[in-house]
């Protein structure tokens, strides 16, 4: 009698999606931050933690986003698999290699850890917030204008860009006094002008962005 053929184990299409914004593009001081945010239950991760409209970072309050944070980092709550990346570069490299090329750079990185974590990156569905874009990399993906307020992953991912860069700006707060970094976390208020203007500019400055900046409003 022959002999039945070994099982196989059958290979499913690998589900979920990844999301990817930035946090600091902006600011007179710090780096640009981004996140890559795999996410394998899309209706599952909006149930729990999106009890409306998926909402942008930005337009969520700072305790809700560091809960939203906090929750996906200790993977609680949750029934379904997230993991994300984060990269950042420095106000001097972007003084040296320009906006653009910092947050092409900190993509590709970004995308890069999620391959070591074994995630498929070159096969899954990307999509990126506003006018970003994978450069240099096979990807699948696609560019939404407004995506953190559509979609659940780019939502994700732009809530770590933003709290991972804060935290970061509010302990370099602590280390360099008189710029109120606390509050503004690198951005051209007003106190962070005119601090410019008495104590001039730190290391981490991007002296591209002060230059022909208007540091006081002469009409105050």
């Amino acid at each position: 009698m022959s002999k039945l053929p070994p099982k196989r184990s059958i290979q499913y299409p690998f589900k979920g999606c990844i999301g990817i914004d930035e946090a600091g593009r902006g600011p007179l001081a710090g780096p640009v931050t981004v996140c890559a945010c795999f996410v394998e239950d899309l209706k599952e991760v909006k149930r729990v933690l999106f009890s409306n409209s998926i909402r942008d970072s930005k337009k969520l309050n700072n305790s809700l986003r560091i809960n939203i944070f906090k929750t996906i980092r200790q993977k609680r709550l949750i029934k379904s698999r997230i993991e994300y990346a984060i990269a950042s570069r420095s106000a001097a490299f972007i003084d040296q290699h320009g906006i653009v090329k910092a947050v092409d750079a900190c993509i590709v990185s970004c995308l890069r850890t999620l391959s070591r974590k074994g995630l498929p990156v070159e096969t899954l569905k990307i999509r990126l917030d506003g006018g970003l874009k994978i450069k240099h990399y096979k990807a699948n993906q696609s560019t939404h204008i407004k995506g953190d307020e559509q979609f659940v992953e780019i939502a994700l991912a732009s809530i770590v860009a933003k709290v991972h860069r804060d935290s970061y700006m509010e302990r370099l707060a602590k280390q360099i006094k008189g710029y109120k970094w606390e509050n503004n976390v690198g951005y051209g208020t007003k106190e962070h002008r005119e601090a410019i203007g008495n104590m001039g500019a730190t290391k981490y400055h991007r002296s591209t962005y002060l230059k022909g900046f208007k540091l006081f409003d002469k009409a105050e």
